[in-house]
């Protein structure tokens, strides 16, 4: 298993998000990164798998932890990982599909804009290996509304931690500013790991 580490990301060309909102973002990151650990070292004791109840028991809780930790380390670095500033105008495999499914660049960004408005964490834009297409869905937490066999390619963090310090409550205006910081070569590069 490969250590989990804390990943770079470079901030410097990211526009109309200040640093204080994204360095303080960037922190809460490093604490899942560094809860990991602990979770796994107490995954490791015998003794723990002593008592298996779905009401209460460690075992339950150190599951739910592991989950809402390990989704956070993931979800974070695909967030901060499509958010640099550069190469932000649509193009690529990933705009053909957006408009092959969606219609349109203009209507795909009012659904995936409104899902978001729509949840308290994250709203993705995933490739379905199961159904061989791309669709948007959004999670109020890291370990809810999980699809399955799926690949993130467009990652938005919506928690209020996101955006308030520099937002407020313009979650709207927020969203906004994140389409105008998307790297379309990140994701493309994100879609094109999945046909090599």
């Amino acid at each position: 298993m490969n250590k989990i580490e804390t990943k770079f990301f470079d901030f410097s060309s990211v526009k109309d998000i200040t640093y204080s909102q994204l360095s303080q973002h960037y922190t809460l990151y490093t604490n899942y990164v560094n809860t990991m650990p602990k979770i796994y070292d107490a995954m490791k004791n015998e003794n723990l798998y002593n008592n298996c109840n779905s009401n209460f028991s460690e075992v339950r809780n150190i599951q739910n932890s592991l989950s809402f930790n390990l989704d956070g380390v993931k979800l974070h670095e695909l967030y901060f990982g499509n958010l640099t500033g550069l190469n932000t105008k649509p193009n690529g495999k990933i705009l053909e599909l957006i408009n092959s499914y969606f219609k349109s660049y203009d209507n795909f960004k009012k659904q995936f804009k409104c899902i978001g408005m729509s949840m308290r964490g994250w709203v993705v834009l995933c490739y379905d290996a199961f159904t061989n297409s791309i669709y948007i869905y959004g999670q109020d937490s890291h370990n809810t509304q999980i699809m399955m066999n799926t690949f993130p390619l467009i990652v938005l963090d919506v928690y209020e931690h996101a955006y308030m310090i520099d937002f407020g409550i313009k979650k709207n205006r927020y969203i906004d500013v994140f389409f105008n910081n998307l790297d379309f070569n990140v994701i493309n590069n994100r879609l094109n790991l999945l046909f090599e």
